[in-house]
């Protein structure tokens, strides 16, 4: 015959396993999800960085062409305007808010693509 402390005693152990088995899941979920958001902050670190010198250099050169340093850099400022109305007026765009919604969902929680 069946002990049953014995058969309550192993569907403890069973129950025990798989619950350690969904924690180091979602842990290990939990790790990949973070180091892909701090790579992700790394590259915008580093991207900001490469336009603030590239930025710099433009000015720079604009200032070499009209021999006046201070519309090479307000020639840059105003580019930099233009840009940041251009994208204050597609900020609502359903179609551009849509595709970075799902760069970010693939990218940081390595979604299937919805095409």
């Amino acid at each position: 015959m069946l002990n049953i402390s014995e058969i309550i005693q192993t569907i403890k152990q069973l129950i025990d396993v798989r619950v350690q088995l969904v924690k180091d899941e979602i842990s290990e979920q939990f790790a990949s999800v973070l180091s892909r958001i701090f790579l992700l902050l790394l590259m915008a670190t580093f991207s900001v960085m490469i336009l603030l010198f590239l930025s710099f250099s433009l000015a720079f050169y604009l200032s070499e062409l009209m021999y006046s340093t201070y519309k090479g850099f307000l020639y840059v400022g105003l580019l930099y305007l233009l840009v940041f109305v251009l994208i204050y007026f597609l900020k609502d765009a359903k179609s551009i808010v849509d595709s970075f919604q799902k760069f970010l969902k693939h990218f940081i929680f390595r979604g299937k693509r919805e095409e």
